[in-house]
Protein backbone atom coordinates (compact mmCIF):
# COMPACT_ATOMS: atom_id res chain seq x y z
CA UNK A 1 0.00 0.00 0.00
CA UNK A 2 1.32 3.82 -0.26
CA UNK A 3 -0.48 6.79 0.66
CA UNK A 4 -1.45 9.59 -2.42
CA UNK A 5 0.99 12.09 -2.16
CA UNK A 6 2.45 10.94 0.55
CA UNK A 7 -0.52 12.67 2.54
CA UNK A 8 -2.57 10.84 5.08
CA UNK A 9 -6.38 10.98 3.78
CA UNK A 10 -5.70 8.43 1.07
CA UNK A 11 -4.26 5.01 0.86
CA UNK A 12 -4.11 2.76 -2.23
CA UNK A 13 -4.13 -1.00 -1.85
CA UNK A 14 -3.52 -3.74 -4.82
CA UNK A 15 -3.99 -7.26 -5.10
CA UNK A 16 -3.03 -10.26 -6.87
CA UNK A 17 -5.72 -10.09 -9.27
CA UNK A 18 -5.11 -6.54 -10.69
CA UNK A 19 -7.75 -4.82 -8.40
CA UNK A 20 -6.75 -1.38 -6.95
CA UNK A 21 -8.55 0.16 -4.08
CA UNK A 22 -8.01 3.68 -2.86
CA UNK A 23 -9.17 4.21 0.53
CA UNK A 24 -10.14 7.22 2.70
CA UNK A 25 -9.32 6.86 6.03
CA UNK A 26 -11.10 8.83 7.84
CA UNK A 27 -14.21 7.91 6.22
CA UNK A 28 -13.09 4.34 6.47
CA UNK A 29 -14.27 3.47 2.88
CA UNK A 30 -13.42 2.62 -0.72
CA UNK A 31 -13.55 5.83 -3.12
CA UNK A 32 -12.27 4.61 -6.34
CA UNK A 33 -11.66 1.30 -7.43
CA UNK A 34 -9.89 -0.20 -10.79
CA UNK A 35 -8.48 -2.96 -12.73
CA UNK A 36 -5.35 -3.03 -14.17
CA UNK A 37 -5.53 -4.43 -17.55
CA UNK A 38 -3.68 -7.36 -17.80
CA UNK A 39 -5.64 -8.15 -14.35
CA UNK A 40 -2.01 -9.79 -12.80
CA UNK A 41 -0.58 -9.01 -9.14
CA UNK A 42 -0.01 -5.42 -8.42
CA UNK A 43 2.80 -5.85 -6.23
CA UNK A 44 4.32 -2.02 -5.67
CA UNK A 45 2.76 1.37 -6.08
CA UNK A 46 4.28 4.69 -4.69
CA UNK A 47 2.50 8.56 -5.39
CA UNK A 48 4.20 11.97 -5.88
CA UNK A 49 2.45 15.23 -7.09
CA UNK A 50 -0.69 13.56 -8.12
CA UNK A 51 0.32 10.72 -9.66
CA UNK A 52 -0.13 7.21 -8.72
CA UNK A 53 2.49 4.27 -10.13
CA UNK A 54 2.19 0.95 -10.26
CA UNK A 55 3.99 -1.77 -11.47
CA UNK A 56 3.11 -5.77 -11.47
CA UNK A 57 3.61 -9.45 -12.06
CA UNK A 58 3.27 -8.04 -16.25
CA UNK A 59 6.42 -6.26 -15.43
CA UNK A 60 4.47 -2.93 -17.00
CA UNK A 61 4.78 0.13 -14.66
CA UNK A 62 1.67 1.97 -14.78
CA UNK A 63 1.23 5.92 -14.33
CA UNK A 64 -2.56 7.18 -13.07
CA UNK A 65 -3.43 11.10 -12.66
CA UNK A 66 -5.48 10.76 -9.20
CA UNK A 67 -7.70 13.73 -10.15
CA UNK A 68 -9.32 11.72 -13.63
CA UNK A 69 -7.91 8.10 -12.80
CA UNK A 70 -6.98 7.73 -16.16
CA UNK A 71 -3.40 5.99 -16.94
CA UNK A 72 -1.03 8.22 -19.06
CA UNK A 73 2.05 6.58 -18.78
CA UNK A 74 3.04 2.55 -19.46
CA UNK A 75 6.88 1.09 -19.67
CA UNK A 76 7.80 -2.27 -19.63
CA UNK A 77 10.45 -3.04 -17.93
CA UNK A 78 13.06 -6.07 -17.71
CA UNK A 79 13.20 -7.65 -13.98
CA UNK A 80 10.66 -9.47 -11.29
CA UNK A 81 10.26 -6.30 -9.09
CA UNK A 82 9.92 -5.70 -5.42
CA UNK A 83 9.91 -2.52 -4.76
CA UNK A 84 8.84 0.52 -6.97
CA UNK A 85 10.08 4.41 -6.57
CA UNK A 86 8.60 7.94 -8.23
CA UNK A 87 11.06 10.85 -8.11
CA UNK A 88 9.40 13.91 -6.46
CA UNK A 89 9.53 15.51 -10.02
CA UNK A 90 7.89 12.64 -11.69
CA UNK A 91 10.92 12.50 -14.50
CA UNK A 92 12.04 8.78 -13.07
CA UNK A 93 10.82 5.70 -11.62
CA UNK A 94 12.76 2.58 -10.25
CA UNK A 95 12.19 -0.83 -10.09
CA UNK A 96 14.15 -3.07 -7.90
CA UNK A 97 14.17 -6.80 -8.03
CA UNK A 98 16.23 -9.68 -9.54
CA UNK A 99 16.34 -11.18 -13.02
CA UNK A 100 15.71 -14.38 -13.94
CA UNK A 101 18.84 -15.94 -12.81
CA UNK A 102 17.48 -14.24 -9.35
CA UNK A 103 20.41 -11.58 -9.47
CA UNK A 104 19.57 -8.23 -7.96
CA UNK A 105 18.40 -5.88 -10.56
CA UNK A 106 17.73 -1.70 -10.13
CA UNK A 107 15.79 -0.55 -13.25
CA UNK A 108 15.58 3.07 -14.16
CA UNK A 109 12.79 4.70 -16.25
CA UNK A 110 12.80 7.67 -17.70
CA UNK A 111 9.00 9.26 -18.31
CA UNK A 112 8.35 10.92 -21.47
Amino acid sequence: PCFINGENQFVAVADKRGFVEVWDIEKRKAVKSFQVESKEWIYSSASAQGVLAIAGQDKTVRLYDVSTWTCFYTQKFNCHGGSLHLTDDLRYVTVAGYDENKTDRCVVLKVQ
